[in-house]
C-alpha cells in the first residue's frame, strides 16, 4: 500500500514538475517578506521555509531515480534523434541535438552521491543532519515564544548534541573532512528535462506511445549528414563531460586524513558549536550574570568567553586542518567554513552588540531617507530581532 502510493506521488510529481517548482519558487520569495511584517510573522516565514525545504530535499531524492545519466553526455553521433520516425534524415527533419541535456555533475554531487550509494549508514546520517539544519531554527522559535528561554536552550543543546553525533558518524565511516551539506544537490532545472527521457519508476526508460496500428515505432540508427551534424559537434562536448568511468575516484577528490592533527581539526570544527551552547547555559546560570532576562541571548552576548572559546577552538581547527593539495572540492569546502566563521564573528557576541549591529542600524536609517529604497530597509529591520534573539539564525 505504501510503495503503490509512493509510486503514484512520484507520477504525478512527474507530470507536474514545472507547476511544482514554480510554486516552490513564489512560496521561497514569500518567506523573505514576512518577518516583522505581523504577530508571529517570523514564525510564519520559517516554518514555510523549514516546510519547504524538506519537501524539496524530498521531491530531489524521487527525481533523482528518474534522470538517467547518460543525460549529462552528448548523444551518439550515429543515434536516431529522439523525435526521429520512419522519414529520411535529409526529409527536412530537425537539427540532431549534439550537446548533453544537462551538465556534468559537479565533484561534490559525485563525492557525495558515492557515500550515499554505498553506504546505508552515511545516507542515513547525512539526510538527518540536512533535515535538522532546515527545522532547527523553527524549533528553537516555538520553543522560545511557547515556553522560555531556558527551555529553548534545553531544545538548542539536545539539538546539538544530535547534530554533533551525526558528524562524528560522517567523520567514522569516510574517515575524511565533511563536506557540507553532505548529500546530493540539486544543480540543474529538472523542468527542463523532457518527460520522454526520464526513467519509470520501476528504473526502465518510459516506453514511447504507440502508433495507430497499435505497435510502438521502432527506432532506427541514422548516419546523419557531416553538413549538419559533424564528429567534432560530438567530440567538443563530450571532453567536458566525460562518463564515471573515465573520470577520477570519488574518492581521490577528499583526500584521507593522514595524521592526528587532521583528525583533532575535524573533531574540533565538529564540536565548537556544541560547546558554545554549553557556555551559554553555564553562563545563564553564572552568579555573575544579569538578573534581568538572563538566559535571553541578548544579555548572553555581552559575555566574551562563550564567544570567545569558539572561535579560538575553529582557528585551532583551521591551523590543524589537512592541506587541501589538488583537491579542489576540499579547497572550496575550506573556503565556505572560512567564510561562515568570518559571519558568525561579526553577527554574534559582543561583536554583534558594539561593533556590526550600530553599523547595520545607520545603514538602515540613511536608507528610509530615500523614497521607495527606503522599503528595502524596512525589510533589512525586520531580520535584526532575528539575530538579536535567536540563535540558529546565524549557525
Amino acid at each position: 500500500m505504501a510503495s503503490t502510493i509512493v509510486t503514484a506521488y512520484e507520477q504525478l510529481l512527474l507530470d507536474n514538475v514545472q507547476t511544482v517548482q514554480t510554486v516552490e519558487s513564489a512560496i521561497r520569495n514569500v518567506t523573505w517578506f514576512l518577518p516583522g511584517r505581523f504577530a508571529d510573522g517570523d514564525i510564519a516565514s520559517e516554518g514555510l521555509y523549514a516546510l519547504l525545504s524538506v519537501v524539496s530535499s524530498v521531491h530531489d531524492a524521487l527525481l533523482e531515480k528518474r534522470i538517467p545519466p547518460a543525460l549529462s553526455l552528448p548523444p551518439h553521433p550515429f543515434a536516431a534523434p529522439a523525435d526521429t520516425d520512419a522519414k529520411s534524415p535529409g526529409a527536412g527533419s530537425a537539427t540532431p541535438r549534439t550537446i548533453p541535456l544537462l551538465p556534468a555533475a559537479s565533484e561534490h554531487a559525485r563525492y557525495t552521491r558515492y557515500w550515499t550509494d554505498r553506504s546505508p549508514a552515511y545516507k542515513r546520517a547525512s539526510r538527518a543532519l540536512v533535515t535538522i539544519t532546515y527545522v532547527e531554527l523553527l524549533l528553537e522559535m516555538l520553543a522560545k515564544k511557547r515556553g522560555s528561554d531556558r527551555i529553548r536552550w534545553k531544545v538548542v543543546l539536545g539539538l546539538e548534541g544530535f547534530k554533533t553525533f551525526l558528524r562524528l558518524m560522517l567523520l567514522t565511516i569516510t574517515r575524511r573532512p565533511i563536506v557540507w551539506p553532505p548529500t546530493p544537490q540539486r544543480e540543474y532545472d529538472v523542468s527542463l528535462i523532457p518527460q520522454k527521457e526520464l526513467l519509470a519508476h520501476n528504473g526502465k526508460p518510459v516506453p514511447k506511445a504507440a502508433d495507430h496500428k497499435g505497435k510502438a515505432p521502432v527506432a532506427r540508427p541514422v548516419v546523419p549528414a557531416v553538413a549538419r551534424a559533424p564528429l567534432r559537434t560530438h567530440l567538443y562536448p563530450l571532453a567536458l563531460a566525460l562518463p564515471q568511468e573515465y573520470l577520477a575516484h570519488p574518492l581521490s577528490l577528499v583526500p584521507e586524513f593522514e595524521s592526528a592533527g587532521e583528525v583533532t581539526a575535524e573533531l574540533l570544527s565538529a564540536t565548537a558549536v556544541l560547546v558554545q551552547v554549553i557556555l551559554l547555559m553555564r553562563q545563564s546560570t553564572s552568579p555573575a550574570a544579569s538578573r534581568f532576562r538572563r538566559s535571553s541571548l541578548p544579555t548572553l552576548s555581552r559575555s566574551l568567553t562563550p564567544f570567545f572559546v569558539p572561535l579560538l577552538l575553529q582557528l585551532v581547527a583551521r591551523r590543524l586542518r589537512a592541506p587541501a593539495r589538488d583537491s579542489t572540492l576540499l579547497a572550496e569546502h575550506y573556503a565556505q567554513v572560512d567564510r561562515r566563521l568570518a559571519s558568525r564573528f561579526f553577527l554574534q557576541g559582543p561583536m554583534w552588540i558594539g561593533w556590526t549591529r550600530p553599523k547595520i542600524v545607520s545603514f538602515i536609517q540613511a536608507l528610509e531617507r530615500i523614497p521607495l529604497i527606503g522599503l528595502a530597509g524596512e525589510l533589512v529591520a525586520g531580520y535584526l530581532p532575528l539575530v538579536d534573539d535567536y540563535f540558529y539564525t546565524v549557525t
